[in-house]
């Protein structure tokens, strides 16, 4: 592998590459996705139909939208370890050569985290979110929830904590490029603190302080383990980042 420098043109060059490589890789997983959209549309609606709810669609095309963004949805995810493998490709040339073996473990492990934090947030707090939102009709009022709207939101809901459980890696690689320490991390904990709620109150497709204060929980959960694998893999034989 060239260890010569790249100028930012090469860089935006390696970059727009990536990001097409990336899109082209989701069109294959949409058609897989589009292949098993019922099974996956059986899952995300389990919630409301555990509550004796139907969905409905009041648009002609509502329908075939909606089984296009379950396709979309699961091209993402079919396709996160190309993306994976894309996005760690393009951090490589940071890493030190000896240390650039392990793209093979990042990516694997980018996908697991992944999964794993839409797994998380399936269980946990979508489900919480869908029987605590519709707690609110009362007697005498029934919800008419739109299939398009409702996959919407779940796919706003559910990408995000993916994305979220991605965050003790790429801390681990910043620590061990030399970009944060340990020592760093520790002491931003009160504006990571603050910081975790208020990306929680962005990213969440709700307004309940519960499903806020899970996300933003979680966050900071993620943000304690990011310092311990940051104090693991920090460099030995460097001088620490210093507290700014």
């Amino acid at each position: 592998m060239n260890d010569k420098p790249m100028s930012v043109l090469e860089h935006l060059d390696a970059l727009r590459r990536i990001l097409i490589i990336s899109v082209i890789s989701i069109i294959p997983g949409a058609i897989l996705g589009w292949m098993i959209r019922e099974q996956i549309l059986n899952i995300l609606t389990r919630p409301v139909r555990a509550m004796n709810y139907k969905l409905v669609y009041i648009a002609a095309t509502e329908a075939l939208t909606a089984e296009m963004k379950i396709a979309f949805f699961a091209g993402i995810v079919i396709a996160s370890p190309v993306i994976a493998y894309q996005f760690w490709k393009f951090i490589l040339p940071a890493l030190h050569t000896p240390e650039r073996r392990y793209i093979m473990l990042f990516v694997p492990l980018s996908v697991i985290l992944f999964l794993g934090g839409i797994t998380f947030g399936y269980y946990s707090v979508f489900n919480l979110a869908i029987q605590f939102l519709l707690s609110f009709g009362g007697e005498g009022l029934t919800p008419m929830l739109s299939l398009s709207k409702y996959l919407s939101f779940a796919f706003w809901f559910l990408i995000p904590f993916g994305l979220m459980f991605e965050m003790p890696l790429i801390v681990m690689v910043m620590a061990r490029l030399g970009v944060v320490s340990p020592a760093f991390l520790a002491s931003k904990r009160k504006l990571a603190l603050l910081l975790s709620f208020v990306i929680a109150g962005v990213v969440t497709p709700t307004t309940d302080v519960i499903t806020q204060g899970i996300m933003g929980g979680a966050i900071i959960l993620l943000y304690e383990i990011s310092i311990w694998l940051a104090y693991l893999v920090r460099p030995k034989n460097k001088e620490r980042v210093e507290k700014s």
